[in-house]
């Protein structure tokens, strides 16, 4: 008579560990390194002052703007318009995760305590995405707060409390979250710092440049664009919903990861 053999549960908490391990591990990088903490604090600098200036900009042309272009105006988005700055600098932080231990080689120590390279990769888009949410939300409560009381000469503020503003502000820290994935992708592809955030640029500024000599249909679909319109309240011609502009953020996050997966599996560090 053959004993009864039960189906071993040990795989499944040692798979768990080694995922909590590994994100431990890559959390404890970033948060114990100074320049992370100085690229938050740039950030959120240059992010509501970029927001400010865009408030006065458009105080100062208020006059010149017709009836329905007030009508049309977005304060809110308006306000939080440093979203895109936040985007490219705690972008290019995420790339670093990724490019700076190849620089230095310490991702061979990296992958030699922990072999699962895909996880290993995976983990430094959470952590980088778990720094850009917190940080951009802040971004954005300050430049909204800001911006408002500079719209005020105007009568042209609006409220916590006013619909799709809450939102905004949230939706707009997810997509600087998922831009963050976006660089850890490209970091893991290109492996340069100076390249890789270039291209990140590119992609996120440059798109909107890029986007003018596209058809309305397709220049939506920039991530630059996409970005943008996830702060929007006062939705226009040729920008997403903000649910939708996720989604395609979303997209382009798991293409870049994806595809830095297969080179970080099959290639040597």
């Amino acid at each position: 008579m053959s004993a009864a053999t039960y189906p071993s549960t040990q795989a499944r908490p040692a798979r768990a560990t080694v995922i909590s391990r590994t994100v431990k591990a890559e959390w404890t990088k970033i948060r114990t390194l100074p320049s992370t903490w100085r690229t938050a604090a740039l950030t959120l600098a240059l992010s509501v002052g970029f927001g400010v200036a865009v408030a006065f900009s458009e105080v100062s042309q208020w006059h010149t703007m017709t009836a329905q272009q007030h009508q049309a105006f977005d304060p809110t988005s308006a306000s939080m318009s440093g979203v895109m700055i936040a985007a490219v600098v705690l972008g290019t932080l995420a790339v670093r995760t990724v490019t700076a231990e190849y620089s230095s080689g310490m991702i061979r120590s990296t992958f030699a305590a922990m072999p699962a390279r895909r996880l290993v990769l995976a983990a430094k888009a959470a952590t980088s995405a778990a720094v850009a949410f917190p940080v951009t939300l802040l971004c954005n409560v300050v430049g909204f707060e800001l911006g408002q009381r500079i719209f005020a000469g105007r009568h042209a503020a609006v409220t916590l409390g006013h619909p799709g503003v809450l939102k905004a502000m949230l939706f707009g820290a997810v997509a600087v979250s998922l831009v963050a994935v976006i660089g850890v992708g490209i970091g893991g592809l290109i492996r340069h710092t100076a390249a890789a955030a270039t291209i990140l640029s590119l992609i996120i500024i440059g798109g909107l440049t890029v986007g003018q000599f596209l058809p309305a249909g397709w220049r939506q679909y920039m991530p630059g664009i996409a970005t943008q319109a996830a702060v929007t309240v006062h939705r226009s011609a040729g920008l997403l919903r903000p649910g939708t502009a996720l989604v395609v953020l979303a997209v382009y996050a798991a293409i870049a990861l994806g595809a830095a997966a297969m080179r970080v599996a099959r290639s040597d560090a």
